[in-house]
């Protein structure tokens, strides 16, 4: 009799391991919270522009940013703050909107130019990534490493959870066999990690950027456009760095 009531608590307590990993496993669909450091010293480089308004003391930026995901899509946004900041430090990052569109192969930026938005929809890129043995743990996900040489001086980090399926994560990254919780530069000028991952559902229509019509380009028309309009006082690198990551 003991036997038997042992081997019934071994089963029930079996199956709910295997319910609640199975559950872990399945995510399709949730809401993810990324705070976003930026070091503007190592950003801005040797920009002598910059050099006299950059201490030590207002050199890291720190930003919330959400992602709603679920199969069909994402969209990545930036979490306007309870005190409205003030200065021009704030104009120092962008604080863009980018939806995918993971069954379309397609994404919508909402690029944030100092306050002004502009509209790139272009196909989504793949990425060469390569998938490492190291590990690191997000809000309880256990996410794996993968690497994408960016150019011939730069590579970015990214950890995936293949617990959460969807291939999306910040600022339009994927391509990755599972959601992206953390993603670095490798100098670390620009981290993200999530803070918080809340399984809910997430419906279509909140992903959905049919409604943006005028005034779109793509990548490249957007660029020449800017450097016509504000070449002035934008430099070349300082364009390469705004579409670098897209």
């Amino acid at each position: 009799m003991i036997l038997t009531c042992s081997i019934k608590k071994f089963a029930l307590t079996f199956a709910a391991l295997f319910i609640v990993a199975t559950s872990i496993a399945q995510v399709t669909s949730g809401r993810i919270v990324f705070e976003r450091r930026t070091n503007l010293k190592k950003r801005m480089g040797d920009n002598p522009r910059m050099k006299d308004m950059i201490n030590d003391k207002n050199k890291i930026r720190k930003e919330n940013f959400e992602l709603l995901f679920n199969e069909s899509g994402s969209v990545f946004k930036y979490i306007e703050p309870d005190v409205v900041e003030e200065g021009f430090l704030k104009y120092m990052t962008q604080r863009n909107t980018v939806y995918q569109n993971l069954k379309g192969n397609e994404k919508m930026i909402i690029m944030d130019l100092w306050g002004s938005p502009a509209h790139l929809k272009d196909s989504i890129e793949p990425r060469a990534w390569k998938i490492t043995d190291n590990q690191r743990t997000f809000d309880g996900y256990l996410c794996r490493k993968a690497v994408w040489e960016m150019n011939d001086s730069t590579r970015i980090y990214a950890w995936f959870s293949p617990d959460l399926v969807p291939a999306t994560g910040p600022e339009g990254f994927n391509g990755l066999p599972g959601t992206i919780l953390g993603l670095a530069s490798e100098d670390g000028s620009i981290v993200y990690f999530a803070k918080t991952v809340e399984v809910m559902e997430v419906k279509d229509t909140e992903l959905d950027y049919s409604k943006i019509k005028d005034d779109v380009y793509n990548k490249e028309e957007l660029k020449e456009l800017l450097a016509e309009k504000m070449g002035r006082w934008l430099k070349p690198g300082d364009l390469d760095a705004m579409f670098a990551w897209f």
